[in-house]
């Protein structure tokens, strides 16, 4: 109790000093216009919001749903709209199926005020007429430090099911507007096609927003209308709407949600609601940002819970190197895919897992993850590999016509390898500008910006460069100077539906400014992360104080997971700050399923934000950021926060149990690996940008897909506090503290052991580190002298005895030190580093294809720290072949080995530089076809 409450007081310090700021903003007035209307201003912007109403009824049940939705391309389903998105749909009054409009679902009656009066205060009440159905009585009062309040109480004078809408916001020509904002996908000047409704439960803000003249209106839900739950369609109080119904760009709120128990009112029953007029003198995502700060209070208030980042991550490495609760499976070099598609093995990248073995300095990662990956994206011609050839959700491929890797993979594992393996380098050229689709029906063309880049970064060719360059001008005048108006650029019939499909290329173009430290496109890369932020949640507003979750010690069964008579996972009920098992700063997983995955935790936008904050000085982007990351669970969580609040996805038992009993949210292994590197990303950036550039280590760049890329590190030196060659390394759990706000860095070079720790508390600490002494040998009883620096300023010095030193760390600080003499034991690291000039032989390339009678056969060399393993695939199909054997000689020695089960390939390690080799293929009619001798050389 004594820490938690230590922690809630830090947390209310920063939400009392942000209120504070938040108060400096230029304040509201309001005044009476014509006909009852009221003038709302703000310095030199002002707009008139009429008295007009919108109260819609229905004798029966509206029967609200939710339209559907088609997870794989090109598949015809009934009831799927033509933006593929879930919206609010209801019962057509007409008696004609179901509506997706609104005002289609039952009687609609307009109603202005007939008179106003002033209020006390400054505020304004509204009279109307009575109808026969209904009263109606509102009013629009200031508030202090805040936007105004529109208020309103409706009473039902006949039993029905009702919905009340306020419809007189500023009404607008919106080809004459310069953006639009309607969470999630209407927004630059994609205009919705008909009055639909953002329901409370999809994510964002509850707000629409208008820009026109430097000048964004708009109207949001008030904050106390949104209780503190995680939103779904079931408890959906509300929805918004931009567009009214003749085709002007109009705000308005509606509420009780159509359909919902509470919009059934009997006679004589009441119900009240308020919004909030929004004006801001700037764009739109100025102005999603000012509401998310000053009415919903989103501020940096996270902070580590029970254990650094660094523990997570240790955790969840050990989980994933665990086969029997990681989904591994070793024969088909993948991970179980069977959440979505029955049969199925997916992977993502390789140099996920490679980066991290050089992080750890671990070479079984690299030989049980990061290479079989990597032969799998040779071989196969897409991530998703069907094993069921009667299964082809999700457009899986079976047939093997690898690589199944970006351009831009392919060149960084080149490069990640010292150039020991020709094939990647030979296959990133030959595949630039050639189209292929290697996720659902996502084409990658092999000719962007950042394909160009990557191939400048693996050739050094100028040329590359400058065509990134022009290839990025015309993108970003494309795509960020140009708004667009529809939906072309997301590829929706091809599979786009994430949000790094609908927002800029943000993260390519941070890549290109990193690369030619041109303004243009950090300010391009700043324009598409505020539109991708603009994606996460940033309500319901957080309490103060603490909320049971996991009531009755039972986890809630996730919405994508339920079956019936699920029993929940068992968990202790507990009570915990609010601020801890919120979804703010997290995304809902798609336009597709937001309403089944509301708030995913693969957040490898936050590394980015924070680097892009830093350059620009975005205090919005930064905050973004850390909510997303910080203090949100211990080992791999699953997919997302599901249904309701939970703390079970953040409990370091979450994953040791069935996969069957895992059902609170859903489980993509194949995502384990990319989510380490996103927080290996994160904790990366946080140094770095806290050190203002002090601590820097060189990364490359896995593009991977959708939410799975991110920067990879440890390939090459970097620096530390000024200090040059000084290589990342950071075993598990090679430091522990007694401080859970700390955070860590750790390396090794120039005959010294580096350490960097940075707090993520707003207060100081005293922080205890341990060193483990089988990586840090250290002599027992011996003084080691280290220098510090706090807050990157010299500092004096510390001693190191027994491997444990004490810290202070400011408030959110940064304290480095380098000790002097401090051994290390380095395990892959001895050979990654210790000869970098061995390149491949002349007159070998290292690998060759053939063909054979029943379809090609490609070997090939792998090659990376000292190890060389020899690996065959023949794109054979078990509709032809049953078993296939292979012969191998390398000089020294014979082996024999077969395959029976498709895909059929060998992976062998090998010394030699020359492997002779014979495939055998035994038919399906049990006849043999000998594909003959071959070598393959280095």
């Amino acid at each position: 109790m004594k820490n938690r409450t230590r922690g809630l007081s830090c947390v209310l310090l920063s939400l009392t000093a942000f209120a504070a700021s938040a108060q400096q903003a230029p304040s509201y007035r309001i005044s009476s216009s014509s006909a009852n209307a009221v003038t709302i201003e703000r310095d030199d912007k002002r707009a008139t919001f009429e008295p007009v109403f919108t109260v819609i009824r229905a004798d029966a049940d509206p029967q609200l749903g939710l339209s559907h939705f088609a997870s794989t391309p090109g598949e015809s389903l009934e009831g799927v709209n033509v933006e593929n998105y879930p919206l609010p749909r209801w019962r057509a009054a007409s008696g004609n199926g179901f509506t997706d409009v609104v005002y289609d679902a039952g009687v609609v009656t307009s109603i202005r005020a007939t008179s106003s009066r002033p209020l006390d205060g400054g505020g304004v009440a509204w009279t109307f007429a009575s109808d026969p159905n209904f009263t109606l009585d509102a009013e629009v009062r200031p508030v202090s430090g805040e936007s105004p309040r529109i208020s309103w109480r409706f009473t039902a004078r006949k039993p029905g099911w009702y919905t009340v809408g306020y419809t007189g916001a500023p009404a607008s020509d919106p080809s004459a507007d310069d953006a639009f904002l309607q969470p999630l996908i209407w927004q630059e000047k994609r205009f919705p096609r008909a009055p639909l409704m953002t329901a409370e439960s999809m994510g964002g803000l509850p707000l629409t927003l208008v820009t026109r003249d430097k000048m964004t209106y708009g109207l949001s839900v008030d904050p106390r209308e949104s209780p503190y739950r995680l939103p779904t369609i079931a408890n959906a109080r509300f929805g918004v709407v931009l567009r009214n119904l003749k085709g002007e760009a109009q705000p308005s709120a509606f509420a009780p949600l159509l359909g919902q128990t509470d919009s059934k009112f009997a006679a004589g029953q009441s119900a009240t609601f308020a919004v909030r007029p929004v004006i801001v003198a700037g764009d739109v995502n100025d102005a999603f940002a000012e509401v998310a700060r000053t009415l919903f209070g989103f501020a940096d208030i996270r902070q580590n819970v029970d254990q650094s980042l660094n523990a997570t991550i240790d955790g969840m490495v050990d989980f994933a190197m665990d086969d029997a609760h990681s989904g591994w499976n070793a024969d088909l070099r993948g991970f179980d895919y069977n959440t979505d598609v029955k049969g199925t093995v997916k992977v993502v990248s390789a140099l996920h897992p490679l980066a991290l073995a050089l992080i750890q300095d671990d070479p079984e990662i690299y030989r049980l993850r990061a290479l079989p990956i990597t032969e799998f994206l040779m071989s196969r011609t897409k991530y998703l590999y069907n094993a069921l050839p009667e299964e082809a959700g999700q457009n899986a491929a079976r047939d093997m016509k690898g690589p199944a890797a970006e351009v831009s993979e392919l060149a960084e594992l080149y490069q990640m390898s010292h150039g020991q393996t020709p094939v990647f380098r030979h296959y990133a050229l030959e595949l630039a500008g050639k189209p292929r689709r290697l996720n659902l029906l996502m084409v990658s063309d092999g000719a962007t910006f950042w394909d160009e880049l990557a191939l400048y970064r693996l050739t050094g060719d100028a040329a590359r460069l400058a065509k990134a360059r022009t290839l990025a001008d015309a993108y970003i005048k494309a795509r960020i100077d140009t708004p667009q108006r529809d939906f072309s650029d997301v590829h929706l019939d091809k599979g786009g539906q994430f949000w790094s499909d609908f927002a800029p290329r943000f993260v390519e173009l941070f890549e290109l400014w990193q690369e030619t430290n041109e303004p243009r496109y950090l300010a391009a890369a700043r324009a598409g992360a505020r539109s991708y932020a603009s994606y996460a949640w940033y309500f319901p507003k957080i309490p103060q104080g603490d909320v049971t979750v996991d009531r009755g010690g039972i986890a809630p069964v996730g919405l994508f997971t339920a079956k019936p008579d699920d029993k929940g996972i068992p968990t202790p009920e507990v009570a915990l700050p609010a601020w801890q098992v919120s979804q703010i700063g997290l995304t809902p997983e798609a336009q597709t399923t937001y309403h089944l995955n509301p708030g995913v935790f693969l957040a490898h936008q936050a590394a980015y934000e924070l680097r892009i904050a830093a350059a620009t000085n975005d205090t919005f982007l930064h905050d973004a950021a850390r909510s997303a990351i910080v203090g949100r669970y211990k080992t791999y969580p699953g997919y997302d926060i599901n249904v309701r609040f939970s703390n079970v996805y953040a409990r370091q038992d979450f994953q040791n149990r069935p996969f069957a009993q895992l059902n609170y949210n859903e489980i993509y292994y194949n995502h384990v690996w990319p989510h380490i590197a996103l927080l290996t990303d994160y904790l990366m950036s946080d140094f770095e940008t806290r050190s203002k550039g002090a601590i820097l280590f060189p990364a490359r760049y896995a593009q991977g897909y959708a939410y799975l890329r991110s920067k990879v590190y440890g390939d090459r030196a970097g620096k530390f506090m000024g200090e040059e060659n000084v290589h990342l390394w950071m075993p598990r759990h090679i430091v522990s503290t007694d401080d859970p706000q700390a955070n860590y860095l750790t390396g090794y070079g120039n005959g010294r052991f580096y350490l960097a720790l940075s707090n993520e508390s707003p207060k100081t600490r005293s922080v205890t580190v341990t060193l483990d002494r089988e990586r840090v040998p250290y002599v027992p009883g011996r003084s080691y002298s280290a220098r510090v620096w706090t807050d990157g300023k010299p500092s004096g010095t510390a001693t190191v005895v027994n491997g444990i030193v004490k810290l202070q760390l400011s408030a959110k600080g940064l304290t480095a030190i380098a000790v002097d003499d401090l051994p290390v034991f380095k395990r892959l690291h001895a050979d990654y580093f210790a000869d970098t000039s061995k390149k491949t032989r002349a007159g070998g390339n290292g690998f060759r294809t053939d063909k054979t009678p029943v379809g090609d056969a490609t070997a090939m060399f792998l090659s990376f720290a000292g190890q060389r393993d020899f690996y065959l695939w023949t794109s054979a199909s078990d509709s032809d072949v049953r078993e296939v054997r292979a012969t191998l000689k390398d000089g020294r020695s014979e082996r024999k080995l077969a395959d029976r089960v498709h895909p059929f390939e060998f992976s062998a390690p090998t010394g030699a530089d020359a492997i002779e080799y014979r495939l055998e293929f035994v038919r399906t009619d049990g006849t043999v076809v000998d594909g003959g001798w071959q070598t393959l050389s280095r």
